[in-house]
This record gives structure tokens, C-alpha cells and sequence, in this order.
């Protein structure tokens, strides 16, 4: 049986290859691909069936992207492939999926002279990278006697052979090939043998085992004019001990040495030897070397050769320009952040609730309140399929309940219609929580996107100027809610009233926001702009935001907003322009259409309501690239360099704020402090990020990006010139295989031990800077993910995230207290068990609050929210003022709970006290990792967090049994700690420096060393 891969590159057929065979599965190399956004299919030969390739999550394509191929379903668009990448792809037909990886092929050319050959039927290559078994592998054929061969293997040392018309060339020895630079090229590394690893098994490369290049972050990473960090890497079990000799000027005798310390990369096969250092004043010229040591034997490295005597040091101007300083703010590195969806945090004006969802008003019919006139009459039940009138969802309802206008769409389709639900919530409710915030210990606040959008999401904005008028205000009243706005804004100088003059107080935003497609201001909105900066103004909505903005900074905490600039709705302003001019569009290259065959151009002398029936039916007649698929969010062309100019202002307006400056003072600051960014490997043009960051970090000297990369984002990091950190899935995917997973088979469901869950975190923090580590987001979860109560009662679905519609998949959506074992997610009888979900989930937060990074909370998961992804994870927050109705158990299977919503208060002060503990002691923060322990079979880790003579001592029995006498070691001697999760158990090392102490199941220590004269840092 054989198949084929038919692919579409930018809506339009592209070209056929076939899938080969290899074992169970089929495969195809596609090398230096073309940017664009492709969709497939997989054709059986045998049967001449057409499936296509699918998905339903919304994870984007970084390393590797997974999907399921459906002959029922029709293929989606997947995004994210950039210029010159290749791509593995790999069909299973026993589990109907198919995977995209992305890697580096290696290249190769052959000439069949060099054995004597004039021409070849068949050329086949057979090595130890495809198990001897002879394959074209593929081989192309150029001209004459040369051939060009592609593998598609990891990184290592291979012997291989070629097979030329069935003879074997050359005719004895093996040729060898080296691909990339792993462990495995190296010769293998033996502890105690006195024995250095430096040069490769093949000698004609140059490759070393032993490496520190001062150019690179990897390597040398300056954190202030003080501090350094210091890296070299190694052949993996080869070197005992590592150090480093430093000086400071050349003239100096004074010689500083200092042992590092090791870290793993299991993965590639080599040591890293680590240390961050601080020389108390500023080091403008480092001159050092490093010292290996193995059994008594001592060698020497400068970063060019290996000696055994002492070398010339290697010297480092670091006020050079070459030496780059990677600035990520403090304040990022001592965050407890806390992400908000707007919509479902807390409703706190009604006058602004949405009228209409995500399918526009077209799709509704007018509502029985005066709202209704806020939009012109005409755009009211323009669709084929008018639902009904539109009502906003009950806050307190079971997450099950509908409202008519979800019954009657639902008939017509096979799929939920609650990821369009709207709640309400509003920045009015989310100032009111201000306190609630304050109370928990929040000093950062990333906000889900808030910009104009009909979606309750906002993902997909209509207009990034100007924040959405269900969120601010519907109607305008006229205030300026006490925004100054400085006259010389170069990014919006007049505020709404400015413009409207005595309409300030009677006019609608949802109809001043739309862009006119015909007459003299086609092209503009209601307030005359374009997307020229200079026309820009300030909407009461904007300065709404702005209020809040202040509000945040008066209380203490920073706020980010989400940016998505990969992809606008299928409504944005200049999408709406393109629909409207067609191919003669100034906006038609900010994003990617193909085809304009069927486009009806919308002319001056259509009336208002034409132009908008020819808008709507504009949608279906255009053919465009748009992300994950969705025909609602149509992706832009990265490399236009008006539509980069205008992302650029965008950024700039909302950093710098009304008054058009950064302020001395953050807290009297009235633009936000930086970005999260959605998606962001998924532009062609990776070089807009980093011509963005230099807009960033130039309009506010503190700012922060972090980036949404799911995988090991090296990349995009360590580079120092994209993003400052990530959203740290990669650090929950480990929490989850130590703290959540129960099996003792290996996969995705496997449970960590001890020591494999400190050396996953150790080679994970190889992959970053350390400031990088710093600032990281080590959240609970996300909009993308389910909740991490509920994930502790579905072990069984193991370590992978974002799984799409995971309630339809099975998932145990009951609420995670009452999870029982009849469930074929949960192993665990928690129903009746004595540990409870809830604490696992008080577990993972004392080694959140305690680890490298900033802790993040999804909104609720301190009150104990629960529920599976998309929808699920986004019901709206439990408040204490409200009373829920009871929730019916969600889950497929079922035995017909019935169950109480409610706030867990209890949960709420132990969020609030780990909290206060992590503020009040920047040990955790800025103090060195350091593992103490990990007993494999006790389930059960000890660490320390250390600057100085400031000590904190973590011990987390993660098994379900109570432990006596727990003995470990510390550096101190008879000296006293307290545990401040208790706040009175105290315990004191012995003259040997050991603690012994009682633990129950599941129980977290912070024990803190107290000074001498009983004060604590």
C-alpha cells in the first residue's frame, strides 16, 4: 500500500510527492521550503481515498506539529513555515496522524567518477542511520556523474556506503559522516581516567568537544557591569571538576578562581560547567582562563586550545560594543504575575455588555435594548443564517446552560457554540479587583488582548489603535476619566472630546470605530484616522485603559498587554479596505491574499447599506492565507514594510501612553510596561522581532517581552536580540511528570523519580541565559491549556499540553475533589482518598513559589477553578459575592454529579501566604539553585536557595506516605531554621551540618536559616 502527500501552498495546488516507506510509517523529506501557509492531504493509493490533514488545538508550529489525518474532515492551514527551513514528515496510517518537524537536513554531493563511473541506473545509500537497509534516500541526480544526497538524521558520528547498480562503493572501509554537534562525534567520556575528550572521532573536522566562545550569550553572558556568567561545555562524564582563573587588569597579580558547576544536556551529550559571578565593582577587562580536572590530572582551556600548562589567559573587553549587555528589568525577575481574561473576570459596568458576538451583527437580530441603536440598523440580520437575538451568558450559571441564541445555532451544526460565548467582564471589573489583587500579593498583571474585537478573546483584533469598546465604554459620556494628554504625542495628541466636541457625550464607539468604505472619509474611521500616527487620537475607551493603567502602577503593579501581530480578525479596519478596493488596495500586501477572481469593488455610489451587504459577501469571494485555518484571522505579511512601520507606532503608542513619555517614576507611568506575544514563531520574517525589541527596549528602558514558545526556544533566546524570556511551558511539563503523572512506563505518562525530575530541571536550565531564567513565566496554565487543579485527576493524559476540546476527548471536567477512578483519566481514587487534589496543587505551589522564575497564576486558580481547555478553563471567575448555581458533572462519563461553584477560601490564604513568602525573601529570587537531595524511593527532593549567608531550605515529600528521621545535609553548622510555611517549627543542624526532621505526605518545607542575632534577611 503506498501513499501521497498532495500539498497547497497559499490556498493553491503545489505539488504531489510520495510517502516512503519506512517501517510502520511513511515519509517525506521536504527541504528549503518556500515561506507561505500550506494545507494537505493524503491520498491512498490503493483505494484513491483523499483525507485531510487536521487539527483542533491551536498550538503553534515551533519545533514540531502534530495532527490527525480525517477523510470526513477538510484540511486546515497550518502557518509558521519560514524561509529555507526543512521539514521531516512522518504519516502513521495505523493511528491516522501525521507530524511536521522541523530540522536541519544534511546535504551531501556524490560523484560516481570518484569510483571510476561514468553513469548509474539506481544510486542507493545504506549506513547506520537507516540501519543498513539500502535507500535513495533521496538521492538527486544533477547532471553528468553527480548526484546531490539528503539525510534527515540527529546530530552524531554515522559509517555509511553507497550501493551503485547493486555493487558497494567504496569496496572496503565505511565512509564516515559527521552531522551536526552532539556528544556522539566525540569519543565517549570516562570519569576518573586522568583522560581529556578534545578531538573528534573523524579527524578532518574541526570540531571540538570542549567549547566557550566569549561572543556568545550561551557562553558569556554579562548581567551587569559586575556580574557575569560563565560557560564551558564538555564531553558528558568526562571532566570531574571544573574552574575558572580570573584577573581583572592585565597588570594585576591578584588571581580569583572559582569551581563551577556541572549541568547535563542528556539530550545532546555534553557537560556544561556554570557559574554566575560577581566581583563587587566593575570588571571592564576580564582576563581568565578555564581549569579542567579529572583523577588528579589538570588541563587548561582559553577558549582556542587545550594545554596542559598554564595558557594565555583569553582577554575580554567588556565595554566593547561586541559585548552587549542582555537587559531584562528586575522587577520581571520578582514578579507574581497574574494573568487576566478580561471577559470573564469581573462584570463591572453593565452599560457596556456586549450586543453581538464574533459573528457580527449580520448574524443577530436587534435586541429588545436601546443598545441596539449603538450599531446602524442596517447591519442587523444581514447573514444567511440569522440565529436569534443576542444575549450575553449568566455569570453565575453552570458552564452547561445556554442561552437561546447557543440552542438555536447548534442546530445546524455539530460543534458547541460556547468558545463564542461573552460574559461581560470589563477593566471597570478588573479596577475594582484592584484590592482582591493587592490582598493575594500581585505586582504584574498580563492581560489577555484587549484591543477592538466582536471576539470575547480579542485574539483577532479590528483595530489595535484602540481598545474595545465592550471592555471601556459603548457609549460615550463625554469624560476624560483624568488622562492628561500631551499636545506633542506623536502617537495621538486629542482625545475623543477633542474631536466629537458636544457629541462627546451622545456618541457610539462601535460606530466611530468602523472604517468608512465609501464618500469623502472612505478609508477613515468616525474620528477621521488612518494609519498615519499623526491622525490618531484617544477614545474614552483608550482612556479608560489608560485610568486602570495608573491605577495598576499607583498600587504597585506592572501591566503587559498581549501582542498579536501575527494575524488581525477577518474585520480589521485594513482588511476591511482590502475587501472593499480589491487588488488596487494600499493594504492589500499587509497581508496574504491570493485570489481576487470574485471580488466586487465597493464604489462611492453604493449606499451605505450596499457597501456593507458587498463587505459581507467580500468575505466568501476572497481567497487568503489566515492562521490555524480560521477564515476569521487572516494572517499578515510580515515583510511589508508599511505594516511593520504600523505595528512599530502601535507599540509605541501604548508604551509611552497619553503623555507621550516614559516617567521617571514607573508608578507614575501611564503606558504599559511591555508584551506578551502571541504565536510568535509563526511570522515568515523572523527579523521583525528584532527590529521590534529596538522599538521596545528604545521607548522605555525597563520594558519586558516574554514570548509564547512551547518547546525549547534556544533559538529565539539566546540570541539576546528577540525576546527576554518565555512562557515557561516547558518548566510545567516537568512539574506534571514529577507532581501529577503516576505511571511507571515511559512516555508521556511517565512519573519523574526524584533525581530524573532535578536533572530534567538542570538541563532545561542549560537552555537560557540566566537572566532569561530569571523572568521566565512558570505558570499553573493558561487560556490555551486546561486548569492545573483539573489536570491533577487526569494523570492518565500525562505531560502533554493544549490538547483542543479535550471535554469532547474524555477528559474528567468534574470538579477535581470529587474525581473517582471509574473515570478512564484518573488512576487515583481522590473522592475518597485522605490527600486531596487540592494538595497536589498547594505542593506544585511551594516548588513554584521557591524555584528560578516568577511564579504565574491563571485568574481562579487560587480560588480552586477547574476545568478542561477551551471553553473550560475560561468559565467565568468564582467570587465570593456571588451565589453559583450548581454544576452538573461535565465529563462523558459520569455518575450524574450535581456539585457546589464556590470560591475555596481556604486555597486563597495559602496562595496569599506562599505569596508573602516569596516577596519577603529575595533569595528566591536571585539565589543560586542548589540541590541537596533527591531519595527516588521516598518520592521526595530538598534544595536551596542561597546569596551569601541568606539561606532558604525547601523539602517536598511528593509521595502519599508520612516520612521520619528525613536526614539530609546542609553547609551549616548548628545553626537554627524555621519553616515559614508553619511559622513556628524550627529546626537546628547538628555540628555535622545535618537537619533530621518529620515530613507528611505531600507536605512542603520553607525553612529559612535564622541570623544570630535572630533577625531575618
Amino acid at each position: 500500500m503506498g501513499y501521497k502527500i498532495i500539498i497547497y501552498k497559499d490556498n493553491k495546488f503545489y505539488k504531489e510527492e510520495n510517502l516512503k516507506q519506512n517501517w510502520e510509517n511513511f515519509i517525506y523529506k521536504w527541504g528549503n521550503i518556500e515561506p507561505g501557509s500550506y494545507f494537505f492531504e493524503i491520498k491512498n493509493e490503493e483505494t484513491d481515498a483523499i483525507s485531510g490533514v487536521t487539527y483542533s488545538h491551536t498550538a503553534p508550529f515551533a519545533k514540531r506539529f502534530e495532527a490527525v489525518v480525517d477523510e470526513d474532515l477538510p484540511p486546515k492551514s497550518i502557518t509558521g513555515f519560514q524561509k529555507g527551513i526543512d521539514i521531516y514528515v512522518e504519516y502513521y496510517p495505523s493511528k491516522k496522524t501525521i507530524s511536521f518537524t522541523k530540522m536541519k537536513f544534511y546535504r551531501m554531493n556524490l560523484d560516481i567518477a570518484d569510483f571510476g563511473l561514468e553513469k548509474a541506473d539506481k544510486v542507493e545509500i545504506a549506513g547506520n542511520f537507516n540501519n543498513w537497509k539500502p535507500d535513495t534516500e533521496p538521492i538527486y541526480h544533477f547532471e553528468g556523474t553527480n548526484y546531490e544526497v539528503i539525510l534527515a538524521s540527529p546530530e552524531g558520528v554515522y559509517e555509511y556506503k553507497y550501493l551503485i547498480d547493486g555493487k558497494w562503493y567504496p569496496e572496503n572501509e565505511n565512509k564516515k559522516l559527521i552531522v551536526g554537534e552532539n556528544g556522539a562525534l566525540f569519543p565517549q567520556g570516562d570519569l576518573g581516567t586522568g583522560k581529556f575528550v578534545y578531538e573528534a572521532i573523524d579527524k578532518n573536522t574541526n570540531l571540538k568537544a570542549i567549547v566557550h566562545n566569549y561572543d556568545s550569550l550561551q557562553y558569556f553572558n554579562k548581567l551587569s557591569d559586575n556580574e557575569y556568567e560563565f560557560k564551558i561545555r564538555t564531553q558528558m562524564n568526562d571532566v570531574e571538576r571544573a574552574y575558572i582563573s580570573v584577573v581583572l587588569h592585565e597588570e594585576d597579580n591578584y588571581e580569583m578562581i572559582y569551581e563551577l558547576e556541572r549541568y547535563q544536556d542528556k539530550t545532546n551529550g555534553f557537560d556544561y560547567f556554570e557559574r554566575i559571578i560577581n566581583f563587587g565593582k566593575e570588571a571592564k577587562k576580564l582576563l581568565y582562563y578555564f581549569i579542567l580536572e579529572d583523577n588528579g590530572s589538570r588541563a587548561y582551556f582559553n577558549g582556542k586550545t587545550l594545554s596542559y600548562s598554564k595558557p594565555k589567559r583569553l582577554v575580554v573587553n567588556t565595554t566593547s560594543k561586541d559585548i552587549q549587555l542582555f537587559d531584562v528589568p528586575n522587577w520581571a525577575k520578582e514578579a507574581i504575575w497574574y494573568n487576566i481574561f478580561p471577559d470573564r473576570f469581573y462584570n463591572g459596568n453593565h452599560y457596556n455588555d456586549p450586543i453581538f458576538n464574533e459573528f457580527g451583527p449580520e448574524a443577530f437580530k436587534p435586541n429588545r435594548l436601546h443598545e441596539q441603536n449603538f450599531i446602524e440598523d442596517y447591519k442587523w440580520e444581514k447573514s444567511n443564517n440569522v440565529i436569534s437575538q443576542f444575549d450575553r451568558n449568566r455569570w453565575t450559571s453552570d458552564f452547561r446552560e445556554q442561552v437561546i441564541w447557543e440552542k438555536l445555532g447548534e442546530r445546524e451544526i455539530d460543534y458547541s457554540l460556547k468558545y463564542a460565548r461573552m460574559y461581560g467582564g470589563d477593566l471597570q471589573g478588573i479596577k475594582e479587583k484592584i484590592p482582591y489583587m493587592k490582598e493575594l500579593g500581585i505586582n504584574a498583571v498580563w492581560l489577555n488582548p484587549v484591543f477592538f474585537s466582536y471576539q470575547n478573546h480579542k485574539y483577532g483584533a479590528n483595530d489595535f489603535r484602540h481598545i474595545s469598546p465592550d471592555f471601556g465604554t459603548i457609549k460615550t459620556s463625554g469624560k476624560t476619566h483624568g488622562v492628561e494628554i500631551n499636545k506633542n504625542n506623536k502617537y495621538g495628541n486629542k482625545s475623543y472630546v477633542d474631536v466629537l466636541g458636544n457629541k462627546a457625550s451622545t456618541s457610539s464607539e462601535l460606530k466611530l470605530l468602523e472604517v468608512n468604505l465609501n464618500g469623502k472619509n472612505r478609508g477613515k474611521n468616525g474620528y477621521g484616522e488612518t494609519e498615519d500616527p499623526s491622525t490618531w487620537i484617544w477614545t474614552e475607551s483608550d482612556l479608560i485603559m489608560v485610568d486602570l493603567i495608573k491605577e495598576f502602577h499607583k498600587n504597585g503593579i506592572r501591566v503587559i498587554f498581549d501582542g498579536v501581530f501575527n494575524h488581525s480578525s477577518s474585520e480589521h479596519w485594513t482588511f476591511n479596505m482590502v475587501l472593499a478596493d480589491g487588488e488596487n488596495s494600499k493594504y492589500k500586501d499587509w497581508y496574504k491574499f491570493t485570489d481576487f477572481g470574485q471580488h466586487v469593488p465597493i464604489t462611492d455610489e453604493m449606499s451605505d447599506e450596499q457597501a456593507y451587504e458587498t463587505l459581507i459577501a467580500n468575505r466568501k469571494r476572497t481567497i487568503y492565507n489566515a492562521w490555524g485555518g480560521f477564515d476569521s484571522l487572516p494572517e499578515f505579511n510580515s515583510f511589508n514594510q508599511e505594516y511593520k512601520e504600523y505595528i512599530f507606532n502601535i507599540t509605541r503608542k501604548w508604551m509611552y501612553g497619553p503623555d507621550g513619555k516614559e516617567s521617571e517614576n514607573w508608578m507614575e507611568d501611564d503606558g504599559i510596561d511591555g508584551w506578551r506575544l502571541d504565536v510568535p514563531n509563526c511570522l515568515e520574517n523572523q527579523n521583525f522581532w528584532n527590529e521590534w525589541r529596538e522599538v521596545v527596549k528604545g521607548s522605555k528602558k525597563d520594558s519586558y517581552i516574554t514570548a509564547e514558545l512551547w518547546g525549547n526556544a534556544a533559538g529565539d533566546i539566546n540570541g539576546g536580540n528577540k525576546f527576554d524570556t518565555v512562557m515557561n511551558y516547558e518548566w510545567l511539563k516537568t512539574v506534571i511528570g514529577f507532581f501529577i503523572n503516576q505511571s511507571r512506563e515511559g512516555g508521556v505518562r511517565y512519573k519523574l523519580k526524584a533525581q530524573d525530575f532535578f536533572n530534567e530541571l538542570r538541563e532545561k536550565r542549560t537552555w537560557y541565559p540566566y537572566q532569561a531564567l530569571q523572568a521566565s513565566q512558570n505558570l499553573n496554565g493558561s487560556h490555551d491549556t486546561d486548569r492545573l487543579y483539573s489536570r491533577i485527576v487526569n494523570d492518565v493524559l500525562g505531560r502533554n499540553l493544549e490538547e483542543g476540546k479535550q471535554l469532547e476527548k474524555g477528559y474528567n471536567g468534574i470538579r477535581p475533589d470529587l474525581a473517582s477512578n471509574y473515570h478512564p483519566n484518573t488512576t487515583i481514587d481522590w473522592r475518597n482518598s485522605q490527600i486531596k487534589p487540592k494538595d497536589i496543587l498547594k505542593l506544585i505551589s511551594v516548588f513554584q513559589m521557591t524555584y528560578i522564575g516568577a511564579p504565574m497564576l491563571f485568574y481562579g486558580d487560587e480560588v480552586g477553578m477547574w476545568g478542561a481547555t477551551d471553553p473550560y478553563c475560561r468559565k467565568p471567575m468564582l467570587w465570593k459575592e456571588y451565589l453559583y448555581d450548581d454544576e452538573k458533572n461535565p465529563s462523558h462519563i459520569n455518575q450524574n454529579e450535581v456539585y457546589q461553584q464556590k470560591v475555596d477560601s481556604d486555597l486563597f490564604e495559602w496562595y496569599k501566604k506562599l505569596i508573602r513568602i516569596r516577596l519577603e525573601n529575595k533569595t528566591l529570587v536571585y539565589g543560586k539553585f542548589r540541590e541537596i537531595m533527591a531519595d527516588n524511593e521516598k518520592d521526595l527532593i530538598v534544595y536551596e536557595r542561597v546569596i551569601e549567608d541568606n539561606s532558604i531550605i525547601v523539602v517536598i515529600n511528593n509521595s502519599f506516605n508520612d516520612w521520619e528521621n528525613v536526614e539530609f545535609e546542609t553547609h551549616y553548622q548548628d545553626e537554627r531554621f524555621i519553616d515559614l510555611v508553619t511559622e513556628g517549627r524550627t529546626f537546628r543542624t547538628s555540628s555535622n551540618g545535618k537537619i533530621k526532621l518529620n515530613i507528611k505526605a505531600k507536605e512542603g518545607m520553607i525553612l529559612r536559616k535564622v541570623r544570630i542575632d535572630g533577625d531575618y534577611e
